[in-house]
Formats: structure tokens, C-alpha cells, sequence
């Protein structure tokens, strides 16, 4: 998939005439809220963000609770489109970044004056993007993140992508996606939810249950109640008032806080 390269230089604003950029050298990072279970069981969240310098480095830095109001700006890599990821954590509940899904924006598609936006839909776009750059090495074409048609990609997703997904896109294994994507380029029939399994579980407290996507409904299920949980390959996290708990289609861990 080539980038829509006219598209893009419009975006950001350059122009072939003479004269200074008129891009701000840096970006005032705007996070979005929490969905409101999340904090109600768990508090603000604090966030990792991370991002591709000018000279394209990957960095990486902590916000405390309340981030979106803290996130400062960031100089981001400008030459071609690039990925911004910020993940929810809960330190005092050990829940760790990467346990739940990231929010996320692109540049320049996501830019909004000097400000870049984040969005927990625009998290999967951020996402599928670092898992095709953690592949670079890989790729032998142009099959590299900057060289991919993100609006189409959006568009797909938006209006085309089975249902299921269009409502929560994590039920996508991202990374497959990805590796597919690299090894022998990108077609629409890769969107798609992975295999799943139902599986039969005891509920270890009482309830509510959050999943770690921010678009997957809760689960009502209270202490010693057998659920059914639909699980892909990979484990997932379901948080409660009194633990979380880490499950996967052979085994499970439950904590509690």
C-alpha cells in the first residue's frame, strides 16, 4: 500500500515555495478520558507515553494520575507518518503498562492545530504501527509503517470490518496482522477477529469486571458464579473491586489488590 503522498504534504501543510515550515516544533499531547468504569474501580489512571523523535528515536516517559492534564509537549518525527501510544497503568494496583489496551494517535493525521490527539480508537492504528516498525529488519520492499495508506486502513475499519470488530477492534491479533503485512503486504481480508474459544470459569469476587480493552462491555458475575468468557490466544486481564484477574484458554492467575 503507497501513501497517499499529496494527501499527506497537505495535511501537515508544506508547500514547495521558499520559505521557513510553519510546523510547531512541538505538540501539545491531549489524552483522553478514561472510560468511567475503569475509574471508578480503579482510580485516574497514570499513563506511559510514547513516541518517535525528529530523528525518528523511539522515547518514552510517566505521567501521574490526572495525565491528561500533565502531558506536556512533545517534538515528534514529521518526514513521514508516525505513531504516538499512551497506556493506562495503575501502580498501586500493580497493574503494569501494557495490561491494558493503549490509547494512541498518528501523525499528522491526528494533529489538531498544535495539538495532537489521542483517542482510544486511534490506539489500534498506533499499535498495528509499532508492531510493523518492531519488524522492520524483516521487510525486504516498502512494506514499512511510513509507506502504508492509513486512511484507507481507517476507512476499512471504520466501515468495512465485520461487525464485531467495528465495535471493539482488540478482538483483531494486531500483531498477526502485522507479520502478515510485512511478509506479503496488507489486503482487507487480514481484518478480522482472531479464533476464539468459549471457556467456563468461577469467579473469584464479586463484580463488576472490566476487561482491558476499552471497548468490551463488563461482566456482572459475582464471587463463586461460573461464567462464560469468550478467550483468544493470548491471556487477557478482567479487573474487579477486589482483584484483577489474568486469564487464558489453559490456565488462570488471580491477585488481589
Amino acid at each position: 500500500m503507497k501513501p497517499p503522498f499529496c494527501l499527506f504534504l497537505a495535511v501537515i501543510g508544506l508547500s514547495v515555495s521558499c520559505g521557513p515550515s510553519p510546523l510547531p516544533e512541538q505538540y501539545q499531547v491531549k489524552l483522553p478520558a478514561a472510560p468511567s468504569l475503569w475509574k471508578e474501580l480503579l482510580g485516574e489512571p497514570h499513563w506511559r507515553l510514547e513516541w518517535y523523535d525528529p530523528s525518528g528515536k523511539l522515547h518514552s516517559t510517566r505521567f501521574a494520575g490526572q495525565g491528561a492534564a500533565n502531558a506536556g509537549k512533545i517534538a515528534v518525527l514529521t518526514q513521514w507518518p508516525s505513531a504516538v501510544l499512551a497506556w493506562p497503568y495503575w501502580p498501586e494496583k500493580a497493574l503494569a503498562p501494557g495490561m491494558f489496551y493503549p490509547a494512541g494517535a498518528l501523525y499528522p493525521f491526528d494533529v489538531r492545530g498544535e495539538s495532537i490527539v489521542l483517542s482510544w480508537t486511534r490506539g489500534v492504528d498506533a499499535y498495528f504501527y509499532r508492531e510493523m516498525d518492531k519488524l522492520r529488519s524483516l521487510n525486504q520492499s516498502n512494506r514499512t509503517p511510513e509507506h502504508f495508506d492509513w486512511e484507507r486502513f481507517r476507512s476499512l475499519l471504520r466501515e468495512e470490518a465485520p461487525e464485531d470488530l467495528r465495535a471493539d477492534p482488540w478482538l483483531a491479533d494486531w500483531k498477526d496482522i502485522a507479520e502478515k503485512t510485512v511478509s506479503s503486504g496488507f489486503r482487507k481480508s487480514l481484518i478480522k477477529a482472531e479464533k476464539r474459544i468459549v471457556i467456563r470459569t468461577t469467579l473469584p469476587h464479586n463484580g463488576p469486571w472490566i476487561w482491558s480493552s476499552p471497548f468490551k462491555p463488563p461482566e456482572s458475575g459475582q464471587k463463586g458464579e461460573e461464567i462464560p468468557l469468550s478467550l483468544g490466544a493470548h491471556p487477557e486481564y478482567l479487573a474487579s473491586p477486589g482483584g484483577v484477574l489474568c486469564i487464558s484458554q489453559h490456565n488462570q492467575v488471580w491477585a488481589a489488590w
